[in-house]
């Protein structure tokens, strides 16, 4: 007698929505695995369950009002179930200044001496909510915003250096996540910046970032350390 042939494997995806820089659950996401198929929503804990899937590949979808689009590429097997965490990236929009406020709030405390030097005004300062608000793309779009500095772009070798209006003949220093280092391109991502502190000379450099270098600028670059950032 024959055996009745097994049917395609069903696995379960059990997922969980976080914010990717303070690991909060995400609740009230909207979650699609495959084109097509029904909707499904996060509880308070970030979690949902979805049953019955085809083994193969998935792409699942994520969205939520104040947060980047997420777009996750999963692959089902036979073997087993699948526990996954989805990170996804704060963006503020559409949603009240007094909610991304109190989340600067929540993250000041990593940040805060640069808080304290920002409210101080003694140089220039963005931090993350203007960046996503102003939609710049890397730290040499946000540094072409502030006063007293330039961005002088080499056309042979593609990159840009920041100079500061009074003291062209020499670059700043830069500094990031509090450590001195020799170059930073202003290229680079602003997606995991959180704050940027320009002083334009020695007059605005506070003590903790003087030298005998100060007098061409100093620029400090704080990076969001996103702990919770699981990889797609």
């Amino acid at each position: 007698m024959l055996s009745p042939k097994a049917g395609p494997a069903q696995v379960t995806l059990r997922g969980r929505v976080i914010d990717s820089e303070i690991g909060q659950p995400i609740a009230g996401a909207t979650v699609q695995i495959r084109r097509g198929s029904p909707l499904l929503s996060t509880d308070t804990l970030g979690q949902f369950e979805a049953h019955d899937l085809a083994e193969g590949d998935a792409e699942i979808t994520i969205q939520v009002i104040g947060y980047s689009r997420g777009v996750f590429r999963v692959r089902f097997s036979a073997s087993g179930d699948v526990d996954r965490v989805f990170a996804l990236d704060f963006t503020g929009a559409r949603l009240s200044a007094v909610v991304v406020e109190a989340r600067a709030e929540k993250l000041e405390r990593r940040y805060a001496d640069f808080e304290q030097r920002r409210h101080r005004r003694m140089g220039a300062y963005l931090r993350w909510d203007e960046l996503e608000k102003q939609g710049f793309a890397s730290v040499g779009d946000a540094l072409r915003t502030v006063r007293g500095v330039r961005i002088h772009c080499n056309q042979q070798t593609f990159e840009c250096f920041a100079f500061m209006v009074r003291t062209p003949q020499c670059q700043p220093t830069w500094w990031v996540d509090g450590v001195q280092v020799r170059s930073f391109h202003e290229s680079t991502s602003i997606r995991d910046v959180y704050g940027i502190e320009v002083y334009r000379g020695a007059g605005e450099v506070p003590g903790e970032y003087a030298g005998s270098d100060a007098a061409c600028g100093v620029i400090v670059v704080w990076t969001k350390s996103r702990p919770f950032r699981v990889s797609h």
